[in-house]
Order: C-alpha cells, then structure tokens, then sequence
C-alpha cells in the first residue's frame, strides 16, 4: 500500500493494471486479501514501501500459492502543490529520481520474501505525479505541506529479480575476494567514473545506479540477512565480507 492512509491512484492503477480486464481485484485467500488476481492465476500484492507490512500475510499465503510483489522504482516525480482551496500554486519536476538501489530500502524489513520460493519481485520502473497541498497540517519537513495523492504518468520498463543472480550482481566481488562496505562503494564509484555515458535504459547495472554510500549500507546488510554473504572479520574499524560458496 501508499504512505495514505486512503488507497492512492498509482496504486488502484497498477492493481488493474496486474489484474487486466480478465483478472480479479481484491482477492480472498483465507483470513487474507491479495491486491489482485492475473489470469494466469498468479496473486499480486503491490507495494510501494516497505516489504516489511507484507512478512506474515505472504509466509501464510506463499505456503500454497504464487504471488508476485509489485515494487515501483520512480524515475521521475512532478509535484503539484495547491492552495487549500485546491489552486494551483507551482508545479515542478523534483531532482531526486529513483534506483535500482531502492529496492533494499524496501526489504530492510522483510529480506526473506527475496529468497521465498513462491515469491518473485518485479520492479517497475515508472514516473508519477504527485500532488501536494499547502494547507498547514503536513509533515514538518515539507513545511506543513500535505501529501494529497499520487498517480500514475508513464511505464517504462518491468524486471523481474532473479534469485540469486539479480542480488548478486550488488556486490562485484568473487568468492575468493574479501570486501567492505566502503571497498563496494569506491568500486561502483570507479566504475562510474569510466562510463559517465547517458542513461538512457529503463534499468541499468548496479553501478550505474549507485547514488550514494547509504544505498550501499542498506544493500550489505540485506544480502547479509538473505545469506548470500557472510561476514569473516574486520578490516580497521569496518566488517570484512565474503560472497557465500554456492549461492
């Protein structure tokens, strides 16, 4: 579901988008409801955020059936902000663009849903308007400014992950290698530095994507709790890592 507290357009938009015109909307399986059913039978939950609301209700419904995790990567954000009385004050496109790399933020809460076997994630990679109102009960942040509605503008491209490979290709180091946090960072960041060519794929590698050295925190810690890498010491004051043997 969406930062709202009511279901958002970009939300309702993708369910029927999953669903199609043949497929089903809001769908009970159990004591549980999946967001949508495709004709190939398979159940959709679309979730914007974090994976960490979906952990018990997919254990359960995983245990019988297929389901796919829907997760948006923003490519771009219009904002329009309006007036109280709903009058269009501004509209911009805002700097910040999403990445491959913000699909670790959502499992923070829930690494195990990556690596269930009847659990596939699918990134989206979409751009969104966002609309804004200026009437003083929204978050501090934004000086008050409330979150209105999101919706959806343009579809680029959709992945599908592939466990392990999809998760591997974060960490560019072989089995023989040891590596930190920072030794990944400053290796995506060289790699960078010799192909600063356009962008101009729906989803590039990894480092590509690299935005910044939090990214990289999130990623670490993630695949250490999927058990694809495991720590095996410390360099200074920094954990040494190790891909996992047959992962």
């Amino acid at each position: 579901m969406s930062e709202f507290n009511r279901e958002s357009t970009l939300h309702a938009q993708l369910k029927m988008m999953y669903a199609g015109p043949d497929g089903e909307q809001e769908v009970p399986v159990g004591t549980y409801f999946c967001d949508c059913k495709a004709p190939s039978g398979q159940l959709v939950e679309i979730q914007t955020g974090s994976f960490g609301p979906l952990k018990n209700k997919l254990r359960h419904i995983g245990q019988n059936h297929t389901v796919k995790i829907v997760h948006p990567i923003i490519r771009n954000r219009y904002i329009e902000t309006y007036s109280a009385d709903m009058t269009l004050i501004r509209k911009r496109r805002s700097p910040k663009k999403g990445s491959l790399w913000d699909l670790f933020k959502a499992l923070m809460h829930g690494p195990e849903l990556a690596i269930h076997k009847n659990i596939t994630i699918e990134l989206v990679a979409l751009d969104i308007l966002e609309k804004r109102i200026q009437d003083g009960k929204g978050s501090w942040r934004r000086q008050g400014i409330s979150l209105s509605d999101k919706s959806l503008l343009h579809i680029h491209d959709t992945i599908t992950l592939q466990y392990p490979d999809s998760y591997l290709a974060f960490i560019p180091f072989s089995i023989e290698e040891r590596f930190t946090i920072r030794d990944i960072y400053n290796r995506f960041q060289d790699e960078q530095a010799m192909n600063r060519k356009p962008i101009d794929a729906a989803f590039c590698s990894p480092s590509r994507e690299l935005q910044n050295y939090s990214s990289v925190q999130r990623a670490v810690y993630v695949l250490h709790r999927m058990g694809l890498i495991q720590r095996v010491g410390k360099k200074g004051a920094f954990y040494l890592y190790r891909r996992v043997i047959g992962a």
